[in-house]
């Protein structure tokens, strides 16, 4: 008897708890009111400025439904229609009503809104103002830095960069070391003292990123305008150091470099260095390009892709527009290693498409296996697909 007692009152209590959360849920269940219904049904039916007058009135009716004009003042930003959504978030902003967070949540909302109608002076304002109330920085701060690059404004973009990094604690200095850079490149096209400012730009940059190329790009750069061939050697050096992918970008100047110090025996060592790199094929045949014929180093070029096993097709094309063809000896030493770097190409190259879709690949398949559809693979030729 005494066990039936307590079972009885416990499921009493599991009662009397379960009918409190339906009447609490119930309760506090939200109502939406029917002009919100009036609204989305203005929206669905294509009556965008219905819609957004009916919207714009409700927001006096329950701070609740802030998130909704949020949500809709963001639809009309998506679809392109930035009037509108501009409407929406300022009605939002000028309520006194609202709390801090939505307060600073419209603020920033608006603030896209400028930024995408172009009004950036007023986008600029308000993405500080988000910034100043404290809520939002990690989304404010990459929309201000943009706008910034934006509009040129670098040094503004380096105070904001560092200040990004302080909020979100992620490295940003080889961006400033750009926007360094873009300082300098302004600075040499705007000074006439030789450079002076736009080189300390370009060490500064280096001084928040010691393997930013660009910096040595432009040092180099700068260094051959004062005819200081021995710095400018330096700083192209340290680029194919640094980041090969840019030896092409200043391949020419370093032998122009090379040559103004009578050092051809320097220029022929660094040939030597990258002869077998993957790049050599690119900065060898476009400075064979550039050289006049019996130019100091054509020949060192021509000499050091004879002795590589296999040449790029880029290097082949050098050979055959550098070369005479009627060269007897020319003809025995390339000819097999043309046939090699032909049938490397063709071998590297996918030989089937689909009509459908482009997925390229290296054999024939009946359903192609990226859009599915079937009899659209079909062979072409590498090289001219």
């Amino acid at each position: 008897m005494p066990e039936l007692y307590w079972l009885l009152l416990l499921l009493a209590g599991l009662a009397g708890w379960y009918l409190a959360y339906i009447f609490y849920h119930q309760k506090s269940k939200p109502k939406i009111p029917g002009e919100y219904l009036r609204g989305l049904n203005y929206l669905l039916n294509e009556q965008p400025d219905k819609a957004l007058e009916v919207f714009i009135e409700l927001v006096d009716v329950d701070t609740e439904t802030v998130e909704t004009h949020l949500a809709i003042g963001n639809m009309f930003r998506r679809r392109g229609e930035v009037d509108r959504a501009i409407r929406i978030h300022q009605n939002l902003v000028e309520r006194p009503a609202l709390s801090s967070t939505h307060r600073s949540t419209a603020l920033l909302e608006l603030a896209k809104d400028y930024l995408k109608a172009g009004l950036l002076d007023r986008a600029e304002s308000l993405f500080t103002d988000v910034i100043r109330i404290g809520l939002q920085k990690r989304e404010a701060y990459p929309l201000l830095l943009g706008l910034y690059e934006q509009e040129k404004e670098w040094d503004k973009a380096i105070e904001t960069a560092k200040a990004l990094e302080q909020v979100n604690n992620e490295d940003m200095n080889p961006m400033i070391a750009h926007y360094c850079c873009e300082l300098s490149e302004q600075a040499f096209d705007q000074e006439s003292d030789e450079g002076e400012a736009a080189g300390k730009l370009a060490k500064k940059a280096l001084s928040y990123d010691r393997h930013c190329a660009r910096a040595n790009v432009l040092l180099g750069n700068y260094a051959m305008h004062e005819k200081d061939y021995k710095a400018a050697t330096r700083h192209y050096k340290s680029v194919a150091k640094q980041t090969p992918e840019y030896l092409p970008e200043i391949f020419a100047k370093l032998h122009e470099a090379f040559l103004s110090q009578d050092d051809a025996e320097g220029f022929r060592q660094f040939l030597l260095k990258i002869k077998d790199s993957k790049l050599s094929g690119i900065v060898m045949s476009s400075l064979l390009t550039d050289l006049s014929d019996g130019e100091v180093g054509k020949n060192e070029i021509l000499e050091l892709l004879l002795e590589k096993p296999e040449l790029s097709l880029l290097e082949v094309n050098a050979f055959l527009k550098n070369v005479p063809l009627q060269n007897e000896s020319f003809r025995e030493q390339i000819s097999d290693r043309i046939q090699t770097s032909i049938e490397n190409f063709v071998s590297q190259h996918n030989s089937h498409q689909c009509t459908q879709c482009g997925f390229h690949c290296r054999r024939l398949y009946w359903q192609c296996p990226s859009c599915h559809y079937w009899g659209t693979v079909i062979p072409v030729v590498p090289g001219l697909d």
